[in-house]
């Protein structure tokens, strides 16, 4: 069934009973949900597919089956997590998940769901220092304002960031 929306013609197809994310399940396709209840599933803009053949990762725990990476400090951070028994869940963060800043919007690297004795539920940013001096100063402070964000909801989320996936 076709129909538009913001006056594009996209394809349309009803939710799968028990839609979970089953991994591969739409490969190669960005899959949004529309307020029909519906979803719209357009292809990957060029520059997506460049960066997903170039940098991806083929991981066993995280809601796909690969993860694209921006740096080798993300591609080993990943490679780790994926290894570890007590990392259930890992994604890293696409590009529309924004926390808005004074500085502008910030991006966070990771969501992690960890398991040991307890539940955790982690947001971390790769880096290659932790010293937020060598950082350029827009930066460190955006990481300030995340750990801020994530601290004022008053949730069980915790931010930080680390160089090394031992850390988490």
């Amino acid at each position: 069934m076709a129909g538009s929306c913001c006056g594009e013609e996209e394809q349309f197809f009803p939710p799968r009973k028990g839609a979970g994310g089953t991994k591969g399940e739409t490969e190669g396709q960005n899959v949004q949900r529309s307020t029909s209840n519906k979803y719209s599933v357009r292809l990957f803009e060029e520059q997506e597919v460049i960066s997903y053949l170039n940098n991806r990762l083929e991981v066993e725990k995280s809601v796909y089956d690969a993860v694209v990476y921006d740096s080798e400090i993300e591609r080993e951070f990943a490679e780790k997590l994926d290894k570890r028994e007590d990392i259930k869940l890992f994604v890293k963060l696409p590009d529309w998940f924004k926390i808005e800043t004074p500085l502008g919007s910030y991006n966070p690297d990771w969501a992690i769901l960890k398991h040991d004795e307890k539940v955790l539920y982690l947001v971390r940013e790769t880096k290659g220092t932790k010293n937020f001096e060598k950082l350029r100063n827009a930066e460190a402070e955006k990481f300030r304002c995340g750990r801020r964000h994530f601290e004022a909801l008053k949730t069980d989320v915790s931010f930080d960031v680390v160089v090394t996936a031992e850390e988490v």
